[in-house]
């Protein structure tokens, strides 16, 4: 037996709720068409016993009065089961023969069959229901030929006795099954809860248990589990952005309020003191930026933008970019060239697009040498639209090609480089946002960045990975 509580939980229990559910629509739908099944077989036998009453009337009834009598006999002598109604009376009514002692109450001399009451003779049980036939014969007679209902009560007897011996057992069987199932599904129920609750004290990397079967429920864990994981990436995110944020505003302020202090301690005049405001903007200036850079990582990761989603030409994209950075590459004498001949096609926001290709230009002119090259490419590529953003400068360590995605992350041979370390992470933003790949190859020399694009808003939404 169950506890007490075990089954005041099963009686909650969805799954439980949902068997029992199934067992009565079967039992409903199982007896329903045992109803059917009766009925048909009734009215197809009673309509059989009609048709054969009829005909056996007419028989009777064309042959002589003495052999009428005798053919009465003979029926009434072999019917073992005393099923036959066989009777022959006079115009007023008295039996001459057969094993009826009235005439049957209400049965009409038509010679079709109908419903009747007839008393047999040697039966003690009274008055029986028949289907009976009643034809008048030439001399006046009136021949009653009928029948006892004795094998359509036994259909009845016959279905009821299927109804005990199929339905109740199934209908047993199938709480019993809910109740399995459920038991089952709670037990599932009981880590899931346990689980989320070791999640809901903080324990971030807990996840829910998937049972394998690969049916519905287990997708559903697994895309809630996928959340949980972008929710853990997110929450150390936010702490490293904390701690970032501390390391790299606290040095541009440490300068700020040194050089302020000094100003106000010293004997400087007007024109080291202007040197002194500008300196101090400068670091303001800086300290703005990094600000503005985390709140747009922040509007973006939000997924505010979707809106502004619509058929973009990358090949477009990458000849504003290049307008807008040619003078910073001539500047440095470096090579500055975009591969774009024909229009390439994706879906997105222009300008966040427009806005991750300059972050990428800008990281690649900014690192490679002067006298170097910077290549702009939109193409279709074999994973579908692409940009790519190739130069010849150092490159990137492959143990480190993970970590300049992250916020102010700076590798030791770009700390002379001025620069904040977002925007790399900027972009990968905005790729995740677009549902976008973005990878980061070995050129050799140097770096490929490529941003893999959508063609549709069908495969825009499918998510990570499509």
């Amino acid at each position: 037996m169950l506890p007490t509580e075990h089954l005041a939980a099963l009686g909650r229990s969805a799954t439980f709720r949902l068997g029992l559910r199934m067992a009565g629509t079967f039992c409903v739908t199982a007896l329903l068409l045992l109803a059917f099944i009766y009925w048909q077989t009734a009215v197809y036998e009673t309509a059989r016993i009609d048709a054969f009453l009829a005909a056996e009337a007419v028989e009777v009834a064309q042959e002589d009065p003495l052999r009428i009598l005798r053919e009465l006999h003979r029926r009434i002598a072999v019917d073992l089961h005393r099923v036959n109604v066989l009777a022959l009376f006079d115009p007023a009514g008295r039996p001459v023969e057969g094993n009826l002692t009235v005439f049957p109450v209400g049965l009409p001399i038509d010679g079709a069959a109908h419903p009747a009451e007839a008393i047999v003779s040697g039966d003690p049980g009274g008055a029986q229901s028949v289907r009976a036939v009643a034809r008048r014969l030439p001399g006046g007679d009136v021949l009653v030929i009928g029948r006892t209902v004795y094998e359509l009560v036994q259909l009845r007897r016959t279905v009821l006795r299927a109804l005990e011996l199929g339905l109740l057992p199934v209908a047993a069987l199938s709480v019993a099954a809910a109740t399995l199932l459920s038991l089952r599904v709670q037990d599932h129920i009981k880590r899931v809860n346990a689980a989320i609750g070791r999640i809901m004290q903080g324990d971030l990397r807990g996840r829910i248990p998937v049972r394998g079967g690969g049916d519905d429920i287990d997708r559903l864990t697994e895309s809630v589990n996928g959340m949980l994981d972008e929710i853990e990436r997110l929450v150390a995110e936010l702490r490293a952005v904390g701690d970032n944020i501390a390391h790299d505003l606290r040095t541009p302020l440490a300068r700020l309020r040194a050089r302020l202090e000094r100003a106000l301690a010293g004997t400087a005049d007007g024109v080291a003191l202007r040197a002194v405001i500008a300196r101090a903007i400068l670091d303001l200036d800086q300290t703005q930026a990094i600000i503005t850079a985390l709140l747009r990582i922040a509007e973006i990761e939000a997924g505010q933008r979707r809106a502004a989603f619509g058929p973009v030409d990358l090949a477009a994209v990458c000849a504003e970019v290049h307008e807008l950075y040619a003078p910073v590459a001539e500047l440095k004498r470096q090579q500055f060239l975009i591969l774009a001949p024909a229009p390439v096609p994706a879906y997105g926001d222009a300008d966040l697009l427009t806005e991750a290709v300059a972050n990428l230009v800008d990281n690649a002119t900014k690192f490679t040498p002067d006298g170097g090259s910077v290549q702009l490419i939109a193409e279709h590529g074999s994973d579908g639209p692409c940009i790519r953003v190739r130069d010849d400068g150092p490159g990137i360590p492959p143990a480190e090609r993970e970590a300049v995605l992250t916020r102010f992350h700076r590798a030791d041979r770009s700390r002379h480089v001025p620069g904040n370390g977002l925007g790399l992470s900027l972009v990968a933003a905005i790729a995740r946002l677009h549902h976008f790949a973005f990878h980061l190859h070995d050129a050799g020399p140097g770096c490929e960045f490529t941003l893999v694009c959508a063609a549709s808003p069908f495969v825009a939404a499918a998510g990570p990975g499509h």
